[in-house]
């Protein structure tokens, strides 16, 4: 007896262990769809693998990795290619009397990732000694990996939210903004989409609100802006979001963004997107 219940333990170990395998992903449409269907995801980047053999790199080349929270796929009008990214802060304590922080910003194209990294301190838009490759992600240069939940369930109304959340069960959101508005003018929100986590929330007058947010290196520009995401949940079954875009030292206001979404129905639905999180 004592000998089955422990052939028992390893079966059901392995079984669980086996349930819970990451899939890579090797192509943006799947990262894509899988981040807007509510998986959660990771990132390994071994960096490098992506200097070729020939090239001595000119500073030292960190192996990195993280789950990816707070995304963006940002998509501009009338076309059809897109770019997915996200960023970790970390604080350092190479200098104990020293506080830093790092961060790591991934960009994904179709078959290219621009990975860039550097400790800007809190004036975070000092980018003297930020440091970035490009790697081809789509063949090994660098892995993305998807889990997905064993028991999924998309939630479909304000109480079906409130009640998760109260329950202590993790929920995540995803904005599909081809089903939402953006007031004033235009309406059109084009086909970009967001999400992350609710990791912490507060329900007032009849609505849920939370808020995501990162900073993050614009390659084009060169300087790190913070993105703040604020989202609200109401009991017609409506989210509302605000995405803001700060300087991430002033904190003065760059520009912000209404969008208003119905809470989605199925998976084919666009709009705000809710999903449990349950493993």
């Amino acid at each position: 007896m004592y000998y089955l219940l422990i052939i028992m333990y390893f079966m059901s170990s392995s079984l669980k262990v086996e349930s819970l395998n990451a899939i890579q992903i090797t192509s943006y449409d799947s990262l894509v769809s899988y981040l807007s269907n509510g998986a959660e995801a990771s990132y390994f980047f071994n960096i490098s693998t992506c200097v070729p053999a020939n090239v001595t790199p000119e500073f030292e080349i960190p192996v990195i990795g993280g789950k990816i929270k707070l995304f963006v796929d940002w998509r501009e009008a009338d076309d059809e290619s897109g770019v997915v990214y996200f960023s970790e802060t970390r604080y350092t304590d190479e200098k104990v009397k020293d506080l830093n922080e790092e961060i790591q910003s991934l960009w994904l194209f179709n078959d290219t990732s621009e990975v860039y990294w550097g400790k800007p301190g809190f004036f975070v838009n000092n980018t003297a000694d930020t440091k970035g490759v490009f790697c081809n992600w789509t063949k090994g240069e660098g892995k993305i990996l998807v889990t997905q939940p064993n028991e999924q369930k998309q939630l479909t109304s304000f109480k079906e939210i409130r009640s998760m959340l109260t329950a202590g069960e993790e929920v995540r959101w995803i904005v599909k903004m081809g089903g939402c508005k953006c007031p004033p003018d235009p309406y059109d929100c084009g086909d970009s989409s967001f999400g992350d986590t609710i990791k912490d929330f507060k329900i007032k007058n009849g609505s849920i609100s939370f808020s995501s947010s990162m900073t993050v290196l614009i390659p084009l520009s060169w300087q790190y802006v913070r993105f703040v995401a604020f989202g609200h949940v109401y009991e017609n079954n409506t989210a509302n979001f605000m995405a803001s875009y700060f300087d991430p030292t002033t904190w003065e206001n760059g520009e912000n963004d209404m969008i208003v979404c119905p809470i989605s129905s199925d998976l084919s639905a666009e709009g705000a997107r809710f999903f449990t999180t349950r493993k």
